[in-house]
Formats: structure tokens, C-alpha cells, sequence
């Protein structure tokens, strides 16, 4: 199992991080820049990827409660499956991601997911203020 975390201190209020980070509009196509369709329902998530030669489909849903947010999902290609969690802790003025991946492609991804997760914290910060002024928060 691949579990990869990063923190970063924010200065945006934890009650703002929660609405957009449990944005799967938002989350998942800047953590993975794969994904190339995502459709959204309610807290339910569904994006088609593909890396290198490989199409896939990535479906999960969106948990959310005071001090943490949680992506569970699902990774298929044909009859290859993989699952994972995205866990987004909330404190104030902190924010840590872990992700957690077994499955299909496990054993190649994990320097792929570990730069994604590095880019995705290291622009969250100005991304967050954007959205922010977006959608007047």
C-alpha cells in the first residue's frame, strides 16, 4: 500500500478550506491532472483518466465532517481495480493531506502521486485564495 502525506500551514479559515475542498470540482482534477472528464452528483464523483497508454476510470464519493474530509475511490482499468482515500485534515491555520492507494498500477505510481501531491500543496495556497474571491467566501 502506497501512503503518501504532506502538510502546509494556510491562512484561509478552516470553515472556507472545508467548502472547497470538499469540492470534488475542485480537488480532483488539480490533484490529478490525468483526469481528463469529471462528472459530479450530489457527493459523488465519476472522471475518466489516462496516463501514458493507460485509460481509466476513477469513481468515489466525498465525506465531510468538522475536522476532516475523506475521499474514498475506486481506480479501474478493464478488469484491473485499485483503491484509495483521500484524507484532508483541517486545523486552524494547518491543513494535511494523506493518500492512500493499493491496487492496479501500485507499485509503478507511487513517485507519480508523490510529485501530483507535492505540486497540488505547493500552489493550494493562492489556488484556495482564487477560489475564495470566486465564490465570495
Amino acid at each position: 500500500m502506497i501512503v503518501l502525506s504532506k502538510n502546509a500551514s494556510t491562512d484561509h479559515s478552516t470553515e472556507a478550506i472545508r467548502l472547497i475542498m470538499s469540492d470534488p470540482q475542485f480537488v480532483i482534477p488539480r490533484l490529478f491532472p490525468t483526469v481528463r472528464r469529471l462528472e459530479v452528483s450530489g457527493k459523488s464523483f465519476s472522471a475518466m483518466a489516462k496516463y501514458m497508454f493507460f485509460d481509466h476510470e476513477v469513481k468515489g464519493n466525498v465525506f465531510v465532517s468538522t475536522s476532516e474530509i475523506v475521499y474514498p475511490f475506486t481506480l479501474s482499468h478493464g478488469d484491473n481495480l485499485g483503491t484509495g482515500r483521500l484524507i484532508i485534515s483541517l486545523r486552524q491555520g494547518e491543513l494535511s493531506i494523506k493518500l492512500e492507494y493499493e491496487g492496479w498500477m501500485e507499485r509503478f505510481s507511487k513517485g507519480l502521486l508523490q510529485g501530483w501531491l507535492d505540486k497540488f500543496m505547493d500552489g493550494l495556497e493562492e489556488d484556495l485564495r482564487l477560489e475564495r474571491i470566486k465564490r465570495k467566501l
